[in-house]
């Protein structure tokens, strides 16, 4: 069958590092040697990410195998072996520590309708100018992308996170586009932040007059949570990791409860 394909399944993530020294940098490969290189392994969904790395100067590669031995096997033909003086790094990641980010699963074959990436989410603001500056200054997203003139604009944390769309509605979206999207505005959201540090979030929310819904709480699967909504009384949740319960009991039951809890104002 056409999707099939024979033997183990990769299930290991690994990434190539080269750090580019400057007396280096005569040897960089070009772009058709390096692209020819990543369409094999994206041919037989090996590849997951690639991109040039600026500060340092280098170039960071992505990628599944079965184990390091056929890790360093795929490796044999990559142009940036030709690099005399910089650094070559084979690093593998640790999924059971700091999670993958992607489908350790090999992709079936194209066109399966496999879904590839969380894009972006919508939410609802009346203004979206004193919304841009909002979600800039306060939450500290960066503006991705902006068109003046369809009045879109997508913001994140930064390249290659899951992107926020301030959407503002007009009355020309006729009905019932447009009464549907006002009603959506002022509820909570389901977005769910990650925080380092969640007393100093709250600190910064209280600086900049924001409300909180419901104050930091200790949750019994060891993190704490603090909800909180943007000038439009669109609601978020931001969590801060801890230590996990020792029973896994305790993680079974929190997941009811964790930080997806009904607000007290829901």
């Amino acid at each position: 069958m056409g999707g099939h394909r024979a033997g183990r399944k990769p299930k290991r993530l690994y990434a190539r590092l080269v750090h580019i020294r400057e007396d280096d940098l005569d040897y960089v490969p070009g772009r058709a040697a390096m692209h020819a290189f990543l369409a094999g392994f994206d041919r037989v969904g090996r590849l997951v990410a690639h991109g040039e790395l600026t500060n340092p100067r280098g170039d960071l590669l992505v990628f599944r195998a079965e184990d390091r031995e056929q890790a360093d096997r795929l490796l044999r033909t990559d142009p940036m072996h030709a690099l005399p003086r910089s650094t070559y790094e084979l690093l593998e990641w640790k999924p059971d520590d700091i999670g993958t980010g992607v489908n350790l699963e090999p992709p079936p074959a194209r066109g399966a309708g496999r879904l590839t990436l969380l894009q972006r989410v919508a939410v609802v603001v009346s203004d979206q100018r004193r919304a841009i500056a909002w979600y800039r200054d306060v939450l500290g997203l960066t503006v991705l992308e902006q068109d003046p003139e369809t009045e879109f604009v997508e913001l994140a944390l930064g390249k290659g996170a899951a992107a926020v769309s301030l959407v503002a509605p007009r009355p020309e979206w006729g009905e019932p586009y447009y009464s549907e999207a006002r009603a959506r505005m002022g509820t909570p959201t389901g977005i769910i932040f990650q925080t380092d540090s969640v007393e100093a979030f709250e600190l910064r929310l209280r600086h900049a007059g924001a409300r909180i819904t419901q104050p930091i709480e200790n949750q019994p699967w060891g993190g704490r949570t603090l909800r909180f909504t943007d000038p439009d009384g669109n609601e978020f949740v931001a969590f801060e990791r801890g230590q996990p319960p020792r029973s896994s009991s305790a993680v079974t039951s929190a997941a009811t409860r964790g930080v997806l809890k009904p607000s007290p104002s829901a």
